[in-house]
């Protein structure tokens, strides 16, 4: 009982002075788990979170998807309705996303309007979503410029402990992926649009490809990170995001490998360059690149068959 006893004390007091190095010199706490070659949560540098990727999680939406990387979570959820197309495309619809990060997913965002950081994430979203080209537009034209569906895509965040943006891009893509519209038909005599209440008239959106993004940061100019959390985002010095499309989850394995993965979108903040710690030799930022870019490709891979094997057990 002795021994035992004076071991658990042991242990809770490590923890205790651990816990309060944290809090009063964060960076080097974190500066410590790095040069270790080893993250605060055990993941080595270039390891990604587990991830989990549900379908169909909202009955109400038209399509709808829950996402978890780690300690972040999320929930897309898509919503269409009639609109009006733009009178430059007359044949096109609308995919409009928004993020939301309330104050229930993290203490550092408050009630109210959104924010700063949301507002960045939504267009940051809607840039990789335009660059990527992934929804033909045209599908969502019910009568050349008359009616057509406007996507409300929005996303909000349950839990957040960084690289939000991975997650947002995922649930998109998921929800998207989801997707099944009514069958509308324009009636020029009425001037409006009538939409079958038949669920097996229901039409899936199709995916053109499938664009899936893997984030990356540079920790005091020495230390390249996968996937990094809330914590560590706060000392990164560089920050990298990469698209990478591949084919649309309804291809099959023999036409995937036709149709090779490439590179749609690249965001970078800072510089990349890294540095070992007493060492002169300095790894280029387009080395650095070239390494973000094969571990991007690898893990957008695996995140498209998360989303495969999800979409068939929906």
């Amino acid at each position: 009982m002795g021994p035992n006893h004076a071991s658990g004390s042991g242990s809770q007091s490590s923890d205790a002075v651990a816990t309060t190095f944290k809090r009063l010199h964060p960076k080097a706490y974190l500066s410590r788990f790095l040069d270790d070659a080893i993250r605060e949560d055990g993941r080595r540098l270039t390891s990604f979170r587990d991830t989990t990727v549900l379908l169909g999680s909202i009955s109400t939406a038209d399509g709808s998807a829950f996402i978890r990387i780690g300690n972040t979570s999320c929930v897309a959820a898509v919503k269409a309705e009639v609109a009006v197309p733009q009178l430059s495309r007359p044949g096109e619809g609308y995919l409009i996303p928004n993020v939301e990060l309330p104050a229930v997913c993290s203490s550092r965002f408050k009630p109210g309007a959104p924010g700063t950081e949301a507002q960045i994430l939504t267009d940051r979203l809607l840039g990789f979503l335009n660059s990527s080209n992934v929804l033909d537009r045209q599908q969502l034209c019910i009568e050349p410029g008359r009616a057509a569906w406007c996507l409300y895509l929005d996303i909000s965040f349950i839990c957040f402990d960084g690289n939000a943006i991975d997650a947002a891009v995922l649930a998109a893509m998921s929800a998207l992926s989801d997707t099944r519209l009514p069958t509308a038909v324009f009636d020029p005599d009425l001037e409006s649009t009538r939409c079958s209440a038949d669920k097996a008239r229901l039409q899936s959106l199709k995916l053109e490809r499938l664009s899936l993004c893997a984030s990356f940061g540079i920790f005091d100019g020495v230390h390249l990170l996968s996937d990094p959390t809330a914590f560590e985002t706060a000392f990164l010095s560089s920050h990298l995001s990469i698209g990478i499309q591949t084919a649309a989850v309804e291809v099959d394995s023999e036409a995937e490998q036709e149709e090779p993965s490439r590179l749609s979108y690249l965001w970078q903040s800072g510089s990349s360059t890294t540095s070992k710690h007493n060492d002169s030799a300095r790894v280029s930022d387009q080395t650095n690149l070239q390494t973000c870019m094969e571990l991007a490709r690898q893990r957008c891979q695996y995140l498209r068959t998360l989303l495969l094997q999800a979409k068939h057990a929906a």
